[in-house]
């Protein structure tokens, strides 16, 4: 993984803390821990032609519906890269649907982070039809 200009001249990166505590409740299930990366009117638009949902309980009902469709949901990051108070993330996937069908996904989220280190806005830019096709299979 490269280092941004940040970490390499040492500065503590809130930024990539938040961004793996992000990934890490998606591929634990863990609605709450997932809402707590975001501001209490955090704002998610995913992918980037959705309209946005706002505010924990928009938040909560997306991932609860989301999460619902699939038994392993195996997001991880695996680049990030720190621009002041934003980031973009190259990130992979591999899901499992409840009735065992597979996908594979890639995409990039670009998080911007309000002063305290909590995620303000993610907009995802990926193609979400093989999940859900594998959701409807």
């Amino acid at each position: 993984m490269q280092q941004s200009i940040t970490e390499a001249v040492g500065v503590p990166n809130r930024a990539h803390t938040m961004i793996h505590d992000y990934f890490a409740a998606i591929r634990a299930r863990d609605r709450a821990a997932w809402c707590a990366t975001f501001e209490s009117d955090g704002e998610l638009v995913d992918p980037a032609d959705a309209a946005p949902r706002r505010g924990h309980d928009a938040l909560a009902t997306f991932f609860e519906g989301f999460a619902a469709l699939f038994a392993v949901l195996d997001f991880v990051p695996h680049e990030i890269q720190v621009c002041g108070g934003s980031a973009a993330v190259c990130w992979k996937a591999h899901c499992v649907a409840r009735n065992g069908a597979e996908a594979r996904v890639s995409g990039i989220d670009v998080f911007e982070f309000a002063p305290g280190g909590r995620i303000r806005r993610v907009t995802g830019w990926w193609n979400p039809a093989p999940l859900l096709a594998a959701a409807q299979a």
